[in-house]
């Protein structure tokens, strides 16, 4: 009997087993034709369209129902498909063994693994969700047939869903962590349950409002009629981050939407029920407060919604015996009490809204604090405050954990009657009636503290304002940081047309004192901060009151400035009598009528910057250009390039004024992707130097940057005598292209005496610090100078022509220098080596025709003095000199350290004060040896090794003729050798050059140092050496 009782179990459950794994096996080979086929009959009844991945058996997933897993479900809202509407990674549809045995495809359990769902209401009010399911014709209905079914399970885990409203740009934002529904029918009845806990955010126009980031959890008790189509909602609860509240009401819906007749109800005995509305940063601050009153919540939403309709919303709440302590200080905020409601009013609307906060109490320390808020229409808020607040800022600093304020301390008393409800209408005589509502007034005392960033706390600020008919004055703002001092004062015409942005005229103005400002109390300690002094300046802005909130860089308007007055210790100038106009328009920026002065320099600027707004922006992008207009009666240039007792311009135009100055000018700059050009037009400089007698006239030219090169085109004017134009093409890096750096130079006449501010040949200089071009960096350049006339040290160059070039390694190359100059001509070749700057070396061959020597300026050093070599050679020249000079920085030669060969011939010269021939005037009678004339001087001379080598010469000179051969050093050492007429020396000479002797105690014949002329018997010459310096000097016979 056992046995057979065994043998039938064992029967049953292998049967059983048997079923299970043919219907296995059935539903794993058709699972996927009766998918597709499911999904294509109802993909072709509905606009949408529902694919999926692929599907496959999940036997354990809904144990003990049979599970098919479709993957990768997606929902398009047409066929075109695009970004899906809804995402699932995996549904499961769970079905009972024995059902399916019968041919019973009733799912009983669902499961949704992973995905989003993005609804959004159209314009129009429809749903892209229902837009896809929506049937394709009339006839069809995705409807079923009334049954009976009991879904035991519906879960839902990391599901991402989000409402969009486009009409209010209101977005519902749901993180849904799990869920858990069942549902049931029974004849017409459908019951819900449902569990969940999720995350809420709600925001508007893409930016969170209160309900944000919070956690929520539902249990909802539903059941809906299907016949009367009503929605019961039993005792159900909501959860809102640590706040409970309970929900019940019912929901009729309707053709056109829904009917509402909800209530919701809180009350605890602490603030978490309030929490829950507040901020997310708000509600976490709450929590290190011990707090503790009775808090109560109650609210009801009435009526249809849909098709433009809404319902009321009604909420009231308040609090009565609370109070606020701070568990780290004790620090109490107590007698906490208020009542409060809202209501979206009659129209129930954003605009009939309003929000009351009534009789709100507090005792924060030793203060008070009283208030009564109203808010009317949320679209454009009115507003009634009443308001009295006598706050201990030592408490308010220790009770609420001030960010960014340390160590505050101080009395504030705000008196508030702020009342906006008078008539919302807005009429111009309401307005009149409203600025008479608002009465305000503000008075902070003795008020310090520090801030992160400053490098010194604030001290002592003390300020009062007043609200009154709609004006802000600001009678009083004084503070103190560290030395320096600040006084503020200002107001504003009225008041709630900037606070409504209405379209009405307003001005506000600021006035600025302080007698010491040192930026380093702001910033921290550094050397490069300036230290203002005595300032004051009056800012006013006048402008309509919309337009201070509807613009994207600038608000349009006119801003002024008004008395400026400040002294600055690193740029020490007195800028004083500052106005200024700044009109801002939509696209451009007018600067008119900006005028001053710094010390005894004032100036009037006018000007304009076109499409100002993309210096705003974070890529510069287009075309932007800038007019200026500049006019100044006296400008002192030391006043405006002195900074921190450094003047940064040539010694000799440090103390220039210039005089009646006016400048013109456009600057167009174009950006894109970056820099690309700009072009400056010069249309008129003119003005008048002091210290450099120059007049400046019709200055004018234009300047261009563009993919790396400088070009300047017809750059020029008239200065005193001088009238030029300047051509320039410039290129720091060398690029591709073929063109080369190259510098023109055109002039009628150029005064460089005048320019330079030369004073005298005769003045000595120190040449090593002169300004030395060879310390900056050279590049491939030519150059090239056509002059009429040109003035050098007070003579006239004429008809100079110049071509010269430059290289990378300091060399500069003289191609050809010709000129018309001392009633001669020169010419000259060569180059400069400036390779090593603090070694400069000049190469040339110079050629010269009678030029007058008188007139030839030539200025060369010799052992530190500066030497001219018109100062013993008188008459003119011509010849040829190649040389190797060692130069200074200015280019004056340094002969001891040079080298030179000169082939010279001298006309009709002079030597004036010859130092061999002023030795020898004891020789000599009635003779002038200062001024020794000549016919002719011709010789190859040589300059080496710090002398110069002179070859025997004949000379035929007003002493008679003359041969002199010999070297003279640079260090004025001398070794000549002079055969002169016996006859011009006097007695006395002839005993000291002859041993005491008289005359007729020598034989001519006899003496080797006396000679004859080519036999000439009746005309002899004594040779003489002579060597020393002109100041201790040896004259003795000598012999060839």
């Amino acid at each position: 009997m056992r046995f057979r009782k065994s043998w039938l179990f064992l029967s049953l459950l292998l049967l059983q087993l048997l079923l299970f794994a043919g219907l296995f096996f059935y539903i794993n080979q058709n699972q996927g034709v009766l998918v597709t086929r499911a999904l294509q009959a109802f993909n072709q009844k509905i606009y949408g369209e529902i694919q999926i991945d692929s599907s496959e058996p999940a036997l354990f997933e809904n144990f003990p129902y049979l599970s098919i897993d479709l993957r990768g479900v997606r929902l398009y809202e047409d066929k075109s498909e695009g970004t899906p509407i809804a995402q699932v990674d995996d549904f499961y549809l769970g079905f009972n063994l024995w059902n399916l045995l019968q041919s019973d495809y009733t799912v009983k359990k669902i499961k949704v693994s992973g995905g989003y769902l993005h609804v959004v209401k159209d314009l129009d009010q429809s749903l892209n969700v229902m837009k896809a399911l929506e049937s394709v014709t009339e006839s069809d209905t995705l409807a079923t047939e009334a049954m009976d079914f009991n879904l035991a399970s519906f879960q839902l885990d990391n599901f991402f869903a989000s409402y969009l409203d486009l009409a209010d740009s209101l977005e519902t934002d749901l993180q849904v962590q799990d869920l858990t529904a069942s549902i049931s029918l029974r004849d017409s009845v459908y019951r819900v349950g449902l569990d969940t806990r999720m995350d809420l955010d709600v925001l508007v126009k893409g930016q969170p409002t209160f309900l944000s980031r919070k956690k929520t959890g539902l249990k909802l008790d539903l059941a809906y009629d299907s016949e009367i189509r009503e929605l019961l909602v039993n005792k159900s609860s909501l959860e809102l981050e640590e706040a409970d509240f309970e929900l019940v009401g019912k929901v009729a819906l309707l053709d056109s939407g829904m009917d509402l007749d909800l209530k919701i109800d809180g009350r605890k005995p602490d603030f978490n029920l309030l929490g829950a509305f507040l901020p997310k940063e708000v509600a976490e601050g709450l929590k290190q407060y011990q707090n503790q009153g009775d808090v109560f919540f109650r609210g009801s939403i009435l009526g249809k919604v849909g098709e433009g309709e809404m319902p009321a919303i009604n909420v009231e709440f308040g609090c009565e015996d609370a109070f606020f302590q701070k568990t780290s200080n004790a620090q109490k905020l107590d007698e906490l009490q208020f009542t409060g409601f809202f209501t979206n009013g009659a129209e129930r609307s954003l605009r009939s809204s309003e929000f009351h906060l009534q009789n709100f109490k507090a005792k924060p320390g030793k203060g008070d604090f009283q208030a009564n808020l109203v808010v009317k229409n949320f679209e454009d808020p009115y507003i009634k405050i009443n308001m009295l607040a006598d706050l201990d800022l030592d408490f308010v600093g220790e009770f609420f954990d001030l960010e960014g304020f340390e160590g505050i301390s101080g009395e504030i008393k705000l008196s508030m009657d702020f009342d906006e409800l008078q008539d919302v209408s807005m009429e111009q005589a309401d307005l009149i009636q409203l600025k008479q509502s608002i009465q305000s007034e503000l008075i902070l005392s003795n008020l310090s503290f520090s801030m992160p960033g400053l490098a010194q706390p604030i001290k002592k600020m003390n300020a009062r304002a007043i609200l009154q008919e709609g004006a802000l004055k600001l009678e009083q703002f004084d503070l103190g940081i560290g030395a320096s001092d600040l006084s503020l004062s200002g107001s504003l015409t009225d008041f709630p047309a900037v606070f409504h942005q209405l379209d009405k005229p307003v001005m506000a103005k600021l006035n600025v004192n302080s007698t010491l400002f040192d930026l380093r109390d702001v910033m921290g300690d550094s050397s490069a901060m300036e230290v203002v002094r005595d300032l004051s300046v009056n800012f006013s802005f006048d402008a309509v009151a919309k337009d201070l909130f509807k613009f994207d860089y600038l608000p349009k308007g006119n801003f002024f400035i008004d008395d400026l007055y400040m002294k600055l210790e690193k740029f020490p100038h007195v800028f004083h009598d500052f106005h200024a106009d700044v009109l801002i328009e939509e696209n451009d920026l007018s600067i008119r009528d900006f005028k001053g002065e710094v010390d005894q320099t004032d100036f009037l600027f006018t000007g304009k910057v076109e499409n100002y707004q993309k210096w705003f922006q974070e890529e510069l992008a287009g075309k932007s250009s800038f007019t200026l207009d500049l006019i100044s009666n006296q400008l002192r240039i030391n006043d405006l390039l002195t900074y921190d007792g450094v003047n940064y311009l040539p010694e000799s135009y440090r103390e220039e004024t210039l005089k009646n100055l006016s400048l013109k000018a456009k600057i167009d700059l174009n950006y894109q992707n970056g820099f690309q050009s700009m072009d400056l037009n010069l249309e008129q400089f003119k003005g008048k130097l002091s210290l450099h007698p120059l007049k400046l006239e019709s200055f004018s030219g234009r300047v261009n940057w563009e993919n790396g090169w400088l070009s300047v085109r017809d750059f020029g004017g008239k200065m005193g005598e001088s009238d030029f134009r300047v051509d320039l093409l410039y290129r720091r890096e060398k690029d591709s292209s073929e063109r080369k750096n190259e510098f023109r130079l055109r002039a009628k006449a150029l005064d460089l005496d005048a320019l330079l501010g030369f004073k005298s040949i005769e003045q000595d200089t120190n040449h090593q610090e002169s300004f030395n071009i060879f310390e900056l960096p050279f590049s491939e350049m030519s150059f090239a100078a056509e002059i009429g006339k040109l003035k050098y040290h007070t003579y006239w160059l004429e008809k100079l022509s110049l071509h010269a070039r430059t290289d990378p390694g300091h060399m500069l190359y003289l191609d050809s220098l010709s000129m018309h100059v001392a009633d001669g001509s020169l010419g000259m070749k060569g180059y400069f080596n400036g390779s090593d700057p603090n070694n400069i070396y000049f190469y040339s061959d110079l050629k010269a025709e009678k030029l007058d020597i008188d007139k030839l300026l030539f200025k060369v050093e010799n052992f530190g003095q500066d030497y001219l070599i018109n100062e013993n050679l008188k008459g003119r020249i011509s010849g040829t000199i190649s040389s190797k000079f060692k130069v200074y920085p200015d280019l004056t030669p340094i002969l001891d350290q040079s080298e030179a060969k000169l082939d010279l011939r001298v006309y009709d010269g002079s030597l004036i004060n010859f130092a061999p021939m002023q030795a020898m005037s004891a020789y000599f009678s009635d003779k002038n040896l200062n001024r020794v004339r000549f016919d002719t001087l011709s010789n190859t001379f040589e300059l080496k090794d710090g002398s110069l080598f002179i070859p025997k010469m004949d000379i035929s000179s007003s002493l008679g003729f003359i041969e002199l051969s010999g070297k003279q050093g640079l260090d004025m050492t001398m070794d000549y050798l002079i055969s002169v007429p016996l006859s011009m020396v006097t007695q006395v000479g002839f005993r000291a050059l002859f041993g005491g002797r008289n005359r007729n105690e020598v034989d001519p014949d006899q003496e080797d140092a006396i000679i004859s002329r080519a036999g000439d018997k009746k005309v002899r010459f004594v040779n003489i050496r002579m060597t020393g310096t002109p100041d201790k000097y040896d004259v003795r016979l000598g012999k060839r």
